[in-house]
């Protein structure tokens, strides 16, 4: 029989801030100002992942983007509550679709400041683009800490002994 390992705390942990960050924030954290968005809290994603910066300046949404900005929302959120569960591909799951939720964020930016005519309205983008990758490498050496894999091959055990 193999040792019990309890749930590293740190998977709690970044299994909450997961959730708030790439979960409660996209859909919360911006108001519309005017022309512009309010932004509020911190920038764990460019805009916030505000679904509303998807919006046209005509209140014209692309049905395509939307889905995609969803979808990658909802992996992101279900499979890091996956790993939370103890399965061990959730994790990776997690860090594949967390990033690629900020890679599809950086192309929705790198658009939006090529098809920007004001240079202040860009440069303001681009100031968007420099805190996320830092957040995810939070993520990201978090969820490759040995505690949480040995965890996670312990629940694994578990399953196949049963």
């Amino acid at each position: 029989m193999a040792k019990r390992i309890d749930k590293p705390i740190r998977l709690t942990v970044i299994t909450i801030f997961i959730v708030i960050a790439y979960g409660i924030f996209p859909i919360f954290s911006a108001f519309p100002v005017g022309r512009e968005l309010l932004l509020v809290g911190p920038n764990f994603l460019p805009l916030n992942g505000s679904i509303l910066a998807l919006y046209s300046g005509d209140g014209e949404i692309s049905v395509i983007l939307l889905v995609v900005t969803l979808a990658l929302l909802v992996l992101t959120l279900t499979s890091t509550i996956v790993a939370f569960l103890g399965v061990r591909e959730g994790r990776a799951a997690t860090l594949l679709f967390l990033t690629l939720n900020l890679l599809w964020w950086y192309l929705l930016i790198i658009s939006a400041i090529t098809f920007s005519e004001s240079s202040v309205a860009s440069l303001g983008l681009v100031l968007e683009l420099i805190m996320p990758p830092f957040w995810a490498a939070f993520v990201w050496w978090n969820m490759t800490r040995p505690d949480i894999a040995d965890w996670l091959d312990y629940q694994e055990s578990l399953e196949s002994s049963v």
